[in-house]
């Protein structure tokens, strides 16, 4: 039986009424939310910290299959009435997570350039250099936040690096970003005119003095096969690889860290057995995956999903940490297991919105854990763990402070 939110009866269909899912509650525990949406329905009426209605999807099956469905989709002329006033500025509007087939379809072949093997697998030596690095400046023993030290420094360095932003900008791009995926709508705003007008600065350079670095493979790379690339489409591309390349890597890390501090006999045997680290990094994004939701999307015709149709028009946000942790497609799902397999998560997406930058995620995550764990033998929290504290924002979880001794 399919059935609609006002449909007589709807209490006992299979969706719930959860009206903030995103409350305080949820930060400090999104995993307790997760279990519980997931005992009452497959999908979920919610309100968003800005005031907008939408659904929230929360089933593996349902967000698997969801995520490549076309009858959702990424502009926002689909949306029904006032939906989404965009806060960034306009030229960043033109980006892979806002659009659809073929704008998509052809800015995905660009990104694609960025993180071609070509140029993602010969960054292992710098990646393991710049981790050498941040590690080697703590000294032998002491007390630091090692977000701050490590956690962020290490994916922000690399991605600043493949864009050729100076290292006097990276500390900028940083506190930009973090107001990027926080719920002050304001500091948001700000944080995107202070990263349009330095990437801006970027473009017109990279337009007169080319180098090899992923501005001239967007510029230049797919001459003959594709239209060229307009200077907003440039940007933002530029902003999808500053923000996506740093801010969910070094919410892993510091999730994996934590992960490592509180089962001492996980970090043990990985130690003891480092073939497992391919796999382990696995079940660190699967359980530890710092994008909680999948980009905003909207249903451009009625969806049914577990019976209960979602009308065209509506927002809808397909929850990858819940499916990761759906208790029916996996065995266990709070355990982790480091030899977990198969391991389908969707903490990089699915399909044509997988993660361009997997590979080079994958390769951060091991460089810094492999460091903390031969490197940081020692390792201890510095605080009580029920005192650490997530930064705000519901698409994106990430420790604000990981304070360590060592």
């Amino acid at each position: 039986m399919t059935t609609t939110p006002d449909a007589p009866g709807a209490a006992r269909c299979p969706f719930s009424t959860v009206k903030t899912p995103f409350d305080a509650a949820y930060f400090a525990d999104p995993y307790a939310t997760y279990r519980r949406l997931h005992t009452e329905g497959p999908v979920h009426r919610i309100k968003t910290p800005e005031g907008y209605d939408a659904w929230l999807v929360t089933r593996y099956t349902d967000v698997h299959q969801l995520l490549g469905d076309h009858r959702l989709v990424r502009h926002v002329r689909h949306a029904k009435g006032d939906y989404y006033r965009f806060p960034l500025p306009v030229e960043f509007s033109r980006s892979l997570v806002r659009e659809d087939p073929p704008v998509h379809t052809r800015l995905r072949r660009y990104m694609n350039l960025a993180f071609a093997p070509k140029r993602v697998r010969p960054l292992k030596p710098r990646i393991e250099a710049v981790t050498d690095e941040l590690v080697t400046a703590l000294g032998d023993s002491g007390e630091t936040d090692l977000m701050a030290s490590l956690a962020m420094p290490l994916p922000i360095t690399i991605i600043a690096e493949m864009l050729d932003v100076s290292a006097e900008e990276r500390a900028d791009f940083r506190r930009w970003a973090d107001a990027l995926v926080g719920l002050d709508q304001e500091e948001l705003r700000k944080g995107g005119i202070s990263m349009l007008h330095c990437l801006s600065r970027l473009v017109e350079l990279k337009r007169k003095e080319p180098g090899d670095d992923i501005w001239n493979d967007w510029i230049r790379g797919l001459q003959g096969q594709e239209e060229p690339l307009e200077t907003d489409e440039l940007l933002g591309l530029g902003f999808m690889v500053l923000l996506g390349g740093y801010d969910p890597t070094a919410g892993v890390i510091g999730s994996a860290v934590l992960r490592l501090l509180q089962e001492p006999e996980l970090a043990q045997r990985l130690r003891e057995q480092p073939e497992l680290m391919p796999s382990a990094v696995e079940e660190f994004l699967r359980l530890h995956g710092a994008s909680h939701t999948a980009a905003r999307r909207f249903a451009a015709e009625d969806v049914e999903v577990g019976g209960v149709t979602i009308p065209a028009g509506s927002a809808v946000f397909l929850s990858l940490s819940a499916a990761n942790r759906d208790p029916e497609k996996f065995e266990d799902p709070e355990v982790f297991r480091p030899d977990r397999a198969p391991n389908r998560h969707v903490a990089l997406g699915q399909g044509p919105h997988f993660c361009s930058g997997a590979e080079l995620a994958r390769m951060e995550i091991t460089a810094a854990l492999e460091a903390v764990l031969h490197r940081l033998p020692n390792l201890r929290l510095a605080v009580p763990a029920e005192e650490l504290r997530l930064r705000p924002g519901y698409s994106i979880r990430s420790l604000e402070k990981l304070p360590v001794t060592y």
